[in-house]
């Protein structure tokens, strides 16, 4: 039997309502290049090269529309006729339910978000591009609620794992801190409405939490370590000097002194400074509150800067990560807290103290690095430093008066102000 008479017998069989995988296996074999009417919206697409392909054909408001279902073939790889009547019917009742079956299943095969973490890493890959310290949320994410809830399906996220996460923050942490955990409550509830966002889920399972799930209210903190205290505090750091490096021991002296922020100093390139003027030219990109400082930098300042600059070992950064990273080459935001932390004798991450509470011993009250900026303030004031140069050397602006500060307001009494700090600093260290 000729090639163009096998195919009209085999089409005529189909017409006779005589369909099964044989006739559609000998048509797809006879490798005409045709288009079949199989039954009502079902078709049959051979191609020229042999392939043959279930093709559903609808309307969708008013429009003509084609969608492949799959190709004929034998399973698990291809679709034989009784796979392709499922697909049909499955089809169907989307269009009856006035719904695209080509737009619905490229949603679905757009949708890869099957566990929190799949979730969670496109909601950090989203908030990285507005939020201007992105490693915060990271952080918490990685460290308090992955470890928890990374693996599970995002439908299967209750309230009951919820409450397991912040139990689990709670316990993780030695010392109590309830600005990590309400973090943590406060990022979970972003993770979950970018999920609805998307479409991927239909309720946030966090959303019910308050504040008195978590870490409760925080209270502001007050400590901020007097100048005698310093004395003993470096003192210490000298002492313990092995579990407390050089570098970290510099990059505190620095805090104090010019009264800038702890991302502001580990994230310092040598290309931000002009040593021989003198001057730090602080972004506004870099800086936290998005205002851009010039700041003063004392003699005794541009020794230490010297100091680190031989100790960075040609750098961009004046405190390389001391780690191979492929996210930065600066040392991690972790490694001024978790140093302090040590000398309180409290566990940092997985370690336990390698000093006891060496600096309790020494009666120095718990601070934190963010205390050393409080303490750069106080300690101007009581020097008699006016409260508005002050302010902006800490580079502290207030609601309603930004206007009048520009980068170099006040320079010259900031010189001296930080040359203050530099002289009852400098007596210390």
């Amino acid at each position: 039997m000729g090639t163009q008479v096998k195919h009209s017998h085999l089409v005529a069989q189909i017409k006779a309502g005589k369909i099964n995988d044989a006739v559609i296996k000998a048509l797809v074999k006879n490798a005409q290049q045709s288009m079949i009417r199989l039954e009502r919206g079902l078709f049959l697409r051979i191609s020229e090269e042999g392939s043959g392909f279930f093709i559903f054909q609808y309307i969708h408001f008013g429009k003509s529309r084609r969608m492949t279902l799959g190709t004929y073939g034998k399973r698990p790889d291809a679709m034989p006729l009784v796979d392709a009547r499922a697909a049909l019917a499955e089809a169907r009742a989307l269009v009856n339910s006035d719904k695209d079956p080509l737009v619905e299943r490229h949603r679905a095969q757009r949708s890869d978000f099957k566990t929190v973490d799949d979730l969670a890493q496109d909601w950090l890959s989203e908030i990285s591009k507005d939020l201007k310290h992105p490693r915060i949320p990271l952080r918490v994410y990685t460290q308090e609620i992955k470890p928890r809830l990374g693996r599970l399906q995002l439908n299967d996220v209750s309230g009951l794992d919820i409450r397991d996460t912040l139990d689990f923050v709670k316990r993780r942490k030695k010392a109590p801190r309830p600005t990590i955990v309400n973090d943590t409550l406060t990022f979970l509830k972003q993770l979950f409405d970018h999920g609805i966002t998307l479409g991927v889920i239909n309720n946030n399972p966090a959303s019910a939490f308050k504040a008195k799930h978590a870490g409760g209210t925080e209270k502001s903190r007050t400590r901020n370590p007097t100048i005698e205290e310093w004395k003993t505090i470096f003192s210490v750091m000298r002492t313990h000097q092995v579990h407390f490096s050089r570098e970290n021991y510099l990059a505190v002296a620095l805090l104090l002194v010019l009264g800038c922020r702890k991302g502001e100093i580990i994230e310092l390139r040598w290309d931000e400074m002009d040593l021989n003027k003198k001057v730090w030219f602080l972004s506004k990109e870099k800086s936290k509150n998005g205002y851009a400082l010039d700041i003063p930098l004392p003699p005794l300042v541009i020794e230490w800067l010297e100091e680190l600059k031989t100790r960075s070992n040609m750098s961009e950064y004046v405190f390389p990560s001391r780690r191979a990273s492929k996210r930065r080459g600066y040392i991690s935001d972790d490694t001024l807290n978790h140093a302090l932390t040590n000398l309180f004798g409290k566990k940092t991450g997985k370690l336990n103290s390698s000093t006891g509470d060496v600096l309790g011993k020494a009666e120095i009250g718990y601070f934190v690095i963010h205390d050393i900026r409080r303490s750069t303030r106080t300690i101007m004031s009581k020097n008699k430093v006016r409260a508005e140069v002050a302010e902006k050397a800490i580079n502290h602006v207030k609601k309603g008066v930004e206007g009048i500060y520009n980068r170099d307001t006040f320079f010259e009494e900031r010189v001296e102000a930080h040359g203050v700090m530099a002289e009852l600093v400098g007596g210390i260290v």
